[in-house]
């Protein structure tokens, strides 16, 4: 028979009126959550043509990330519960949807296949789904992983489970009477299921359920805003104006505002209060789901440094709550020490569901505490004060800038002449064990015959005062070298350190310098590939350690792991590729005293667990902290440069 609207119920409309006035609620709400997002900083930012972008819309990160929740299927069970529920409840507000247009303006929507397949079979499938994801949430919230619950877990999930619950629940138990009382309904299975057990002249307590029903709907429509479930509109706005580059995009200061004398207030160096923010960092504070992903995922976390992503969001987002947007102490409440353990290795953006930033909040902090205030931790002040001096950051080397190319005739880069220039970088020069990086490079460039030189004098990107925090002196150093690259009418790059990579193709060019930029794993690659060099294979097993600023923050993660495959066995650690973990050595913490176990030692032993071999990376600052881990457990060598590798099966 065809299915009744609003059986059993007098005054139906009246569910619409109550609908209108939750709408009201929820608009209300919303609006709140905009005016709180609002005081930030409006983000200037330069018009960039990408495919699949409409205006400030990155569609396909909202596509996947927002709307199918692509990360959250990283941790399957929580991503199908998620799922689950997310589709169950989408679904049965269409069909919810659909009896509203039915009543008001008489859509045949109870007719047909379309009444047995979705109006029944679908709905009664959504609901069993949505209950079933409920199911799972409420018990997680009841026997909670360590990283919903480290720093503090967020309040008031439970209300909103307890609330959909009851709503899916009294809806079935509506339906059942129903069935019980009309007639059995073959396609609505559940509906079928409860009328088994359900009177058909319990017409009162039907009444009743449909009202208790429709009431609690609107009670969770009212309620979001005011919930986490809010969530469910942050999360999809904030994936779709996060920038789809990988990594963390710092951008380049632009100091021209200091020069206005006009200006009734200096322009703030970094952030100490929330409203120094732009809006968007606001909405990632807003987004933040206290998941904790990003905690787990956190090498200065995971090994007893006082730094928690999560801690630093919870931070931020409380006092976003709680209209604290002036608040200067944030800095203080977070820590000094919290701030400066990070190793900006990006771990933390690649697991968050929310695509929020969480290196850059921490990095504006720095750039406040350096440049504003003068604080930071002894070691990084060593290093920094070296840079400023000698445009290097290694304080007490004993090694020269011209030892590295000892005994070897290494060309200078000739305007007009030479193709491309080898950047030795700062760590190479004068690191003795990273030295040999170069000297085995520059083998591989003769041997292949390629056309490169490199500059008079070595010196450093400014990669290391970014990620520290100094962002006067990356400016002063990185123009430097362009001007230097200009006058040389230098157009291709050949980079040792993924670190400079990243700085000559994400921060030069909003300075000038545009550049064809190649790691030397993807150059040697590609000489093997082109057969201008064919090293022989040891037959050894060798496992490749993803430096950061390479694979996660670069996705270049082929390119070596083809090298490795032409010079013995690859083989993997559990947490590899885009789910590397850090050597520790990044943002500065080369130059850090830590606490805690050490972050190169955990990864070294996880490398050497695999019984490989070697271990090969493609960063001389993996190499060093790597080779440096390795020493607690082996005297044996273990660690080297895939360029070392291939050097060594070139002879």
């Amino acid at each position: 028979m065809t299915r009744i609207p609003y059986w059993n119920i007098s005054y139906g409309i009246l569910i619409d009126l109550f609908a209108l006035v939750a709408v009201i609620v929820f608009a209300r709400g919303a609006y709140g959550h905009w005016l709180r997002i609002r005081q930030g900083k409006v983000r200037v930012r330069k018009a960039v043509d990408l495919p699949g972008k409409i205006g400030p819309v990155f569609v396909y990160a909202l596509v996947t990330k927002g709307i199918l929740g692509a990360k959250l299927y990283k941790k399957i069970f929580t991503g199908v519960a998620h799922g689950f529920l997310f589709w169950g409840m989408l679904v049965l507000g269409v069909g919810t949807t659909l009896v509203v247009l039915n009543v008001l303006f008489g859509l045949p929507v109870f007719q047909g296949g379309f009444n047995r397949w979705f109006m029944s079979f679908f709905l009664d499938l959504a609901g069993f789904a949505a209950l079933i994801g409920l199911l799972f949430f409420l018990i997680r919230r009841w026997l909670p992983p360590e990283r919903l619950v480290t720093p503090k877990a967020r309040i008031g999930f439970s209300v909103q489970i307890g609330i959909l619950m009851a709503v899916i629940i009294t809806g079935f138990l509506v339906e059942g009477i129903r069935i019980a009382a009309t007639g059995p309904d073959p396609y609505a299975f559940v509906g079928n299921f409860m009328a088994a057990w359900l009177p058909g002249s319990a017409l009162a307590a039907h009444r009743i359920l449909w009202w208790g029903h429709g009431l609690l709907c609107m009670l969770f429509i009212a309620y979001i805003p005011y919930s986490p479930m809010m969530h469910i509109l942050l999360v999809p706005t904030n994936t779709a104006l996060a920038d789809p580059m990988p990594g963390s995009k710092m951008g380049v200061m632009d100091f021209s505002s200091f020069d206005d004398e006009d200006a009734e207030e200096m322009p703030t160096l970094g952030c100490t209060r929330l409203v120094d923010f732009t809006r968007k960092r606001l909405l990632d504070y807003a987004s933040c789901l206290w998941c904790g992903r990003c905690h787990e995922v956190c090498p200065a976390a995971s090994t007893e440094k006082p730094l928690s992503p999560k801690g630093v969001m919870v931070t931020l987002a409380e006092r976003l709550t709680n209209g604290q947007v002036e608040d200067e102490n944030l800095i203080d409440d977070i820590t000094e020490e919290a701030l400066f353990a990070c190793t900006t290795c990006t771990a933390c953006m690649e697991a968050c569901p929310a695509c929020i930033n969480q290196p850059k909040t921490i990095l504006k902090f720095r750039q406040n505490l350096v440049m504003e205030q003068s604080r930071i931790p002894e070691l990084m002040g060593k290093a920094m004060t070296s840079l400023e001096q000698r445009a290097h950051p290694f304080f007490g080397t004993g090694s020269g800038p011209k030892e590295w190319c000892k005994d070897l005739d290494v060309p200078i880069f000739a305007k007009g002449e030479t193709e491309y220039l080898l950047w030795i970088g700062c760590s190479v020069t004068y690191e003795e064990r990273a030295q040999k990086i170069a000297r085995a490079m520059v083998r591989i460039l003769d041997r292949a015959g390629v056309s490169y030189g490199i500059l008079e004098e070595s010196r450093c990107t400014g990669d290391p005062a970014k990620q520290m925090g100094n962002e006067f002196m990356f400016s002063e150093l990185a123009q430097t070298n362009i001007e230097e690259f200009d006058d040389l009418g230098v157009e291709k790059i050949i980079t040792l350190c993924p670190h400079c990579y990243n700085s000559f193709t994400r921060h030069y060019p909003p300075m000038g310098g545009n550049y064809t930029v190649i790691p030397h794993a993807v150059f040697i690659d590609q000489l093997i590939a082109g057969g201008k060099i064919v090293p022989r294979s040891g037959g050894q097993s060798i496992v490749y350690h993803d430096p950061c600023y390479l694979g996660r923050r670069n996705r270049i993660f082929d390119a070596p792991r083809n090298v490795i495959g032409r010079l013995g066995r690859l083989v993997e650690m559990p947490r590899h590729g885009a789910e590397s973990f850090c050597c520790g050595g990044g943002g500065g913490n080369y130059w850090a005293e830590e606490v805690g176990t050490r972050i190169n030692q955990v990864r070294s032993k996880e490398a050497l667990d695999t019984g490989a071999e070697r271990i090969a990376t493609a960063c001389p600052f993996c190499l060093l902290m790597i080779t440096d881990g390795t020493k607690k457990f082996t005297e044996e060598p273990k660690a080297f440069d895939i360029a070392e590798l291939v050097a060594e099966g070139l002879e």
